[in-house]
């Protein structure tokens, strides 16, 4: 059982669900800034910006890991983070689920 790739991807989960609770903290925050305040053009391009490439980022996140038993991508097969299983292979990936 690779036990040091099942802490990563406990902690990969851990870190995907933080990062999406700041995402959605960050982002309606910048829009009242935009929509609010007298900002440059340049200061609204770039929190625009910033909106956009961490929406990509968590994107990339969300698909970037694969089950350590049968490799199949686990981002298909949860919302966010990792399953508590794998649906291919059964693996139990997440205790509590």
């Amino acid at each position: 059982m690779p036990t040091n790739e099942l802490r990563k991807l406990r902690q990969h989960h851990n870190a995907t669900i933080g990062l999406f609770v700041a995402f959605w903290i960050f982002t309606p925050t910048a829009i009242v800034v935009i929509e609010f305040f007298d900002v440059s053009q340049r200061t609204r391009d770039a929190l625009i910006g910033t909106i956009f490439g961490a929406a990509i980022v968590l994107s990339l996140l969300q698909f970037s890991k694969r089950c350590p038993y049968c490799r199949a991508n686990l981002g298909w097969q949860a919302r966010l983070g990792i399953p508590g299983h794998c649906r291919k292979c059964g693996s139990i990936l997440r205790e509590g689920k």
